[in-house]
């Protein structure tokens, strides 16, 4: 770019008559910002200044010699399609712009000579010092943290995001660049050398940075390649592509994306933390004042005693304006047990680490050997720190990033910079797990909504130590990459709770936290909360009060440190729901039930009084001694006695049609449009019977409708209720008239017994395209779960796969063909993900117990699914 510039530069001049060029004033074509300072991705903007002193410009204007040069520069370029920012400033301007505008002040600084005078650049230099930089410094080191606490704020506060932005992201390329400008306007340093040669950085910080920096222009300049555009955010979808073209060889696309994004992850993390380091030691010393620009307030003020921070010396160490400081170099060898107890200090004290001190604590890993590992006084030391309720998560981190956190648990240091797969996962999994802490602690003093619903329960714990150890360690099983992370996770928990040396009881409640981390989660969103024999498998499951309480506190900081989107009001509710119906149960009550009764005698009169008298007397009292107790809970008054009339309506077609057992399969279906969730709210009203479900799921994908939630229940004398949500599949949008006339058809054709082929019908359809989307071949990997334990008399059948148009109606048909019963199901998806639950039995009425029963089951329903792929 710099030879390109040059060449049109010499040309630009040469149009000039040699009088003009002979006679020309001070003009220097000048390279500013990423341009100036050498850092150009393929993508990147080309910005450059001419530069003059003030005889090129006439009432605001160019003259005509000045407008030649420009004009000879800036079309070629224009014309090579290059993104071009240029302006054209004298000495004395450029010296406003920087004053008034930080970021143009950065801008100008890292300027750089292309071409032109030397002069007016040498002068242009100088007077940016003196009038730009000198006496500047604390006011543009104070505005660079604010833009860059506003930053990370926008881009998720982490270097370990998902979906990380290379350039504006926590560590990322601004974070490298605006260590070394604060640096130039502290000590005027120009580089990481410089820092070193100033013990600002180690030889071993300024390598790392060295490497972080490089590997990070390395990605930027592969995504500009990849997607032929500027960009920063390193989506999901083109992870896969950017790691092959940087030389990750792996088959696997998921392999491929782990080992890519740990090492991205790990250089993010070097940038941020270092540069925070530095940002600390900036703050400690202040800028001295040339003896030349001292005040004479300076000279008055110069006898008075200044105050000196007090220092307090504790354990060897000392601390004074917040910061806790070693007191020797050997205070760690010394006592190695200062390592832990550091940490402790810091956390009762409300202290920070001195960056020396952070850095001795790095270098001194190799004292955290077998004997640390298994010292009474130092795991003392550590429990007592997990105890400290609300206090918890911002000392784990220090540890965590002084990398000691790590050594000491080895099974979570296993998870730094570990890739999570789960689409709904926003972090890495050693950064989920400390902002999942953070949530967990700011439980305990909380005054807003959701938090402060937790705060009485979490007080009333007797040992919180047990619950911050469990969130320490819920996702450490995910490190072995084999197996259920639960499962594995509560073994390798049972390890650590040795090596703390925790008593057998408080192991078993830690084991089994962690091993049921995604219990209650699940139910509560999956399975019908007001089945009293769910809520007794679920409290057979959790086994105590203290267990319960527990998990619920676990269950809501996890979700919470998972996504900020995962959480709602809707959840909240559920989660509230189960809390209190185990609760009561576990606890011998039977307030939930008494309280349902009185429900459902209040929810009969409501209904009662808004039923018309037209209607036969045994109607209300039939519904209400048919219909499961599950269903009073979640219905209104209102929508019973929607589903009153319903049923009323299809009696009397029975009646209708006389002895024509065609006419009398016919259903009644009602159109609701739900304003609140942008959807329809289809209800169908028919006879019960084998393959029902399945029927009805094919002929909403039949005709293009994508179901977004149902809920199904079958009365005493076999009249089935069946309830959709539903959207137009292809726009997500309501549906057209013309295709709620088609789904209307379809239903009766189909349960009339006519036959129509569904499956033909669905694969016809234009491919919409998905909600999730994918890494290139990979898709969210298909989950079955049968339990038997949740409620007593049905097996609860748990799916969780990618949405797909037709999804339920093999997977309905699937169960229907293997002579499965479907008795209630409660259908669920979230960004692109089906979270779908069957309550299932025989023919019988028999749980589906047999082993190699539930594999058949299985293996027919991961083929039908699969079968979706193909079509």
């Amino acid at each position: 770019m710099d030879i390109l510039l040059r060449h049109l530069w010499d040309t630009a001049l040469s149009t000039l008559s040699p009088a003009a060029q002979k006679e020309f004033p001070p003009l220097a074509l000048v390279a500013i910002g990423g341009y100036g300072r050498g850092e150009l991705n393929p993508h990147s903007d080309i910005d450059f200044m001419f530069l003059h002193d003030g005889r090129l410009i006439a009432v605001n204007r160019p003259l005509p010699h000045l407008a030649r040069i420009i004009d000879g520069i800036l079309y070629p370029l224009w014309d090579l399609g290059l993104k071009i920012g240029h302006s054209v400033r004298s000495l004395e301007e450029c010296v406003k712009e920087a004053n008034d505008d930080m970021q143009s002040k950065t801008s100008l600084i890292e300027a750089r000579l292309i071409a032109g005078d030397k002069t007016v650049f040498k002068k242009f230099r100088k007077l940016l010092v003196t009038k730009c930089v000198d006496g500047h410094d604390d006011e543009y080191i104070a505005q660079r943290l604010a833009d860059q606490s506003q930053r990370h704020t926008k881009f998720g506060n982490s270097a370990c995001m998902q979906e990380p932005n290379l350039k504006n992201g926590c560590g990322g390329l601004r974070d490298f660049q605006s260590l070394l400008w604060m640096a130039y306007f502290k000590y005027r340093t120009r580089s990481l050398a410089d820092l070193e040669a100033r013990e600002l950085v180690t030889a071993p910080e300024r390598k790392h940075l060295e490497a972080a920096y490089d590997f990070l222009m390395r990605v930027r300049n592969e995504l500009h390649y990849h997607l032929d555009r500027p960009t920063d955010s390193l989506l999901k979808a083109v992870q896969p592509a950017i790691a092959s073209n940087l030389g990750y060889t792996d088959r696997s696309p998921s392999r491929r994306i782990e080992k890519f994004m740990r090492a991205l992850y790990m250089h993010l993390r070097s940038i941020y933390l270092i540069s925070r380091t530095l940002e600390q030691r900036l703050a400690l010393t202040p800028t001295p004042t040339p003896p030349s620009r001292l005040s004479l307030k300076h000279w008055i003020n110069k006898s008075r005693v200044q105050p000196r921070p007090e220092i307090i010396e504790v354990d060897g160490f000392k601390i004074s304006d917040g910061e806790i400081r070693a007191g020797s170099t050997r205070v760690f060898k010394d006592q190695p047990r200062r390592l832990m107890r550091v940490f402790l200090h810091a956390q009762q004290r409300g202290l920070r680490l001195h960056p020396d001190l952070a850095q001795m604590i790095r270098n001194q890993g190799r004292l955290v050997d077998h004997d640390f590992l298994r010292d009474e006084h130092v795991r003392e030391t550590f429990l007592t720190i997990l105890n400290q309720r609300g206090n918890v998560a911002g000392v784990l981190r220090t540890m965590h990033e002084v990398d000691f956190l790590g050594k000491y648990i080895p099974e979570f240091g296993k998870l730094t910079c570990l890739v999570q797969h789960e689409f709904y996962h926003q972090y890495a999994a050693d950064e989920h797990t400390l902002v999942c802490l953070g949530k967990l602690d700011a439980i305990a003093t909380a005054d807003q909504p959701p938090f402060n619903n937790y705060t009485d329960i979490f007080q009333g714990l007797e040992k919180p130590f047990v619950l911050y150890l469990a969130l320490l360690l819920h996702d450490v099983g995910k490190a072995d990459g084999h197996g259920k992370h639960a499962e594995v996770g509560s073994k390798l928990a049972a390890r650590v709770a040795k090596r703390l040396g925790l008593e057998p009881g408080v192991t078993a409640n830690l084991c089994h936290l962690i091993e049921h981390h995604l219990l209650m989660a699940r139910v509560a969103q999956r399975h019908d909360l007001e089945d009293s024999a769910i809520i007794r498998g679920f409290a057979r499951q959790v086994e105590t009060p203290e267990l319960l309480t527990q998990l619920t506190l676990l269950t809501f900081a996890d979700s919470q440190g998972t996504s900020d989107q995962l959480w709602n009001g809707f959840k909240e509710t559920l989660h509230w729901q189960l809390y209190r119906k185990a609760m009561s149960m576990l606890a011998g009550g039977t307030e939930f039930l008494q309280a349902g009764e009185k429900h459902r005698e209040q929810l009969a009169r409501d209904v009662g009084a808004l039923l018309p008298k037209t209607l036969w007397e045994e109607e209300l009292p039939a519904h209400f001694n048919g219909m499961p107790p599950a269903y009073f809970r979640i219905r209104a008054a209102r929508e019973i006695a929607e589903d009153i009339l319903l049923a009323h309506r299809f009696m009397s077609q029975l009646l209708e049609a006389g002895g024509d057992e065609r006419l009398a399969l016919a259903p009644v279906i009602n159109w609701h449009n739900d304003s609140d969730r942008a959807c329809h709210l289809v209800k169908v009203c028919t006879w019960d019977r084998p393959g029902l479900f399945s029927n009805l799921t094919g002929s909403f994908a039949a005709v293009g409708l994508n179901i977004l939630s149902a809920r199904i229940f079958t009365r005493a004398d076999t009249i089935a209720f069946d309830a959709f949500y539903v959207t137009d599949a292809a726009t997500g949008a309501l549906a057209s008239r013309e295709t709620r006339d088609r789904l209307e058809d379809t239903i009766d054709r189909t349960l009339k017994g006519e036959d129509l082929d569904l499956q033909s019908l669905i694969a016809r359809l234009k491919p919409t395209r998905p909600i999730y989307q994918a890494h290139e071949n990979e898709h969210i990997e298909t989950s079955l779960h049968f339990d038997n334990e949740i409620s007593e008399n049905r097996t609860a059948l748990e799916i969780e796969t990618e949405d797909r148009v037709g999804l339920l109606h093999v997977i309905a048909l699937t169960l229907a063909e293997l002579s499965v019963d479907i008795s209630a199901a409660k259908i669920f998806t979230e960004k692109g993900a089906a979270l779908d639950t069957f309550y299932i039995r025989e023919m019988d009425g028999a749980k589906i117990l047999d082993s190699s029963r539930q594999k058949d089951i299985e293996r027919a329903v991961r083929a039908a699914i699969k079968s979706l792929d193909r079509a």
